[in-house]
């Protein structure tokens, strides 16, 4: 689902100037954390939800990533012999984002940009979900974060299936002044490009 996760925007984290520190620690996992390799690098069989982007002037180390340790599945209606008009709702802990970067991530935190100590949580309903292609699909995804809402059109694929659930992958592109997150990118002092991309492999188990 080319989200989102808008959870996202979060992806204004390159306004730090600090280099990203190297991370090799895996975040703790339960039913409801995804687990990649590092906080910047999914593995391909993990569950992740990540955010990137980068500089107006690219940098040598952009993309900058953020990464949430804590996601979950709240609802999903997607049968894998019948994909087409499922539905599923996803929620994102922001508090649990990770860059590589403590310095980085207390930033993004802030009332300049995310402000969880307020808004700690982005909500994604999916809806609408047709058949594009052999096993792509599109849909609607209805995303609310830092106090706004938006509604975008986006794809997705199904890399695996079973009996009561459907692994799905995909990513969207979208200006995070859609979430008000940052500066207005017109603004000279603000140094983070107006797009940011999400990322996310998700398991839908029917509910």
């Amino acid at each position: 689902m080319k989200l989102i996760l808008l959870a996202a925007v979060l992806a204004a984290a390159p306004a730090c100037s600090k280099k990203q520190e190297e991370s090799t620690k895996q975040p703790e996992g339960s039913a409801q954390v995804s687990k990649p390799g590092s906080a910047a690098t999914p593995v391909e069989t993990a569950e992740y939800i990540d955010v990137s982007g980068e500089h107006k002037k690219r940098k040598d180390t952009d993309p900058v990533v953020v990464h949430f340790d804590k996601f979950k599945v709240t609802k999903a209606t997607f049968d894998p012999a019948k994909i087409e008009g499922g539905t599923a709702s996803i929620e994102v802990d922001l508090a649990s984002l990770k860059t590589g970067s403590k310095q980085r991530d207390e930033h993004l935190k802030g009332p300049d940009y995310i402000d969880v100590g307020t808004l700690a949580r982005m909500t994604i309903d999916v809806d609408n979900v047709k058949l594009s292609s052999g096993k792509s699909y599109t849909a609607d995804a209805n995303v609310k974060l830092h106090g706004a809402e938006k509604k975008y059109a986006v794809t997705f694929d199904v890399v695996d299936a079973k009996d009561d659930w459907i692994k799905i992958k995909g990513e969207h592109k979208f200006p995070r002044a859609d979430f008000k997150i940052g500066k207005d990118p017109a603004d000279p002092d603000e140094s983070v490009a107006a797009e940011i991309t999400i990322k996310v492999a998700l398991t839908l188990k029917k509910t």
